[in-house]
């Protein structure tokens, strides 16, 4: 019996197929619209979290409290130092910590240049934020107090400067300083901000002052980078920071810090957040083009029932039962909604795939997706076919079999 109420509902769709098209054309649209939505959502999510990942996770950046001076002048404005950043990482639950102080300059190969971001910093800088070393190896800590000419070298430098030849073991100059390429690190492509993350070249930050830049203060950096251990508490290990910089700086208590402590890991858990309230509001903003959707089916449905009066009258002349009758519109209700939302769930699938590798995103497919799509078409088609069906189940057979 269901497959001949299936069957009917076929004919009957199919004997008037440019208003089916139309009207399915409508579900199309919304499902694609909310499944591209989703999609968009899911991309930007997972791109935040590749990008933190590369970035290293639990991780948080201790920087000069630049609101605020300690004695009240620009000279002694307050400093994070490079022994500071040494002291954090001896702390318990600390992984591992690398002081930052940076600079923009011109590097040459041979007949080759190119502009790039200098640091200075440590070797834990490869553990903080989670680089590999493609070629080479690391400076170690004997360069680093010896002040040795070492550098590695991003892939984006690598590339510019050297192509397809091995950099390893090639000396290149920054400020017509020689420096000698010891690594090369491995790929990471670019930031959420879009910034090319390999574009880049560590060194030992004694070398980097005393060879690049230069300063009456060799000792200060910019900030430190610090990478807390997995199995330990953020808030903690962030405490344990605070007390320490408060004691080494010679804070007293009640006065302010001359320094700040950035959790990263909060930060982008905000981020996500935020993505992910986004997402929902354009998904729900796309909805809305469904229940223009819906409303299409009903108006539709109720256009069939009018129609189909007297037929429905001869049915249950002939001993039909409501039931029947109802389920005769609804079936011909959620088949509409069904074909449409498979159409809009496919279209809107390429769509996204396609938008993504022109972008340079990835956008996962999930099965929460699939689940919704199906779930919304069989909600959209009942609840559209529901009044219609009703009242093709409530006629009366003889005042049915009088309508012309």
């Amino acid at each position: 019996m269901i497959w001949q109420v299936i069957k009917e509902a076929w004919i009957s769709l199919s004997s008037h197929k440019l208003r089916t098209f139309l009207t399915t054309l409508g579900i199309i649209i919304g499902v694609m619209a909310v499944v591209l939505m989703v999609a968009a959502g899911q991309a930007v999510s997972l791109a935040i979290n590749k990008n933190f990942a590369s970035m290293g996770g639990q991780l948080v950046i201790l920087h000069p409290n630049f609101g605020m001076t300690t004695k009240g002048t620009r000279e002694q404005r307050p400093n994070i130092t490079a022994q500071d950043v040494d002291a954090v990482r001896k702390l318990k639950g600390i992984e591992a910590a690398a002081p930052i102080t940076d600079t923009n300059a011109l590097v040459v190969y041979g007949a080759n240049n190119w502009s790039t971001q200098i640091r200075g910093t440590t070797d834990d800088i490869l553990v903080v934020n989670s680089w590999e070393i493609e070629k080479g190896e690391p400076f170690t800590d004997k360069d680093i107090k010896a002040g040795s000419p070492y550098v590695l070298i991003g892939a984006t430098v690598a590339n510019e400067l050297f192509g397809l030849t091995n950099p390893v073991g090639k000396t290149i100059r920054i400020k017509n300083v020689p420096v000698k390429v010891v690594g090369v690190l491995k790929a990471k492509g670019q930031d959420l901000t879009g910034n090319d993350q390999d574009d880049i070249i560590f060194m030992p930050y004694t070398t980097f002052r005393q060879r690049i830049s230069g300063s009456k203060m060799p000792n200060r950096v910019r900030f430190g980078f610090i990478k807390i251990s997995d199995n330990e508490n953020m808030d903690t290990a962030i405490n344990r920071i605070k007390m320490l910089m408060r004691s080494r700086h010679n804070i007293k208590e009640g006065d302010d810090d001359d320094f700040e402590i950035m959790n990263m890991t909060a930060m982008v858990e905000m981020i996500k957040n935020v993505g992910f309230i986004l997402s929902l509001l354009l998904a729900a903003i796309a909805s809305i083009s469904l229940i223009v959707g819906s409303i299409g089916i009903m108006n539709m449905m109720l256009v069939s029932v009018t129609e189909r009066t007297r037929e429905i009258g001869i049915r249950k002349a002939l001993g039909a039962a409501n039931r029947w009758i109802m389920l005769q519109f609804l079936t011909e209700s959620v088949f509409i909604s069904c074909l449409g939302s498979v159409t809009g769930l496919v279209g809107g699938l390429v769509i996204s795939q396609i938008a993504g590798r022109i972008l340079g995103y990835e956008v996962p497919i999930s099965v929460w997706t699939l689940v919704t799509a199906a779930a919304v078409a069989i909600a959209v088609g009942i609840l559209s076919g529901i009044i219609p069906a009703y009242k093709a189940m409530k006629l009366d057979p003889i005042e049915a079999l009088r309508y012309q």
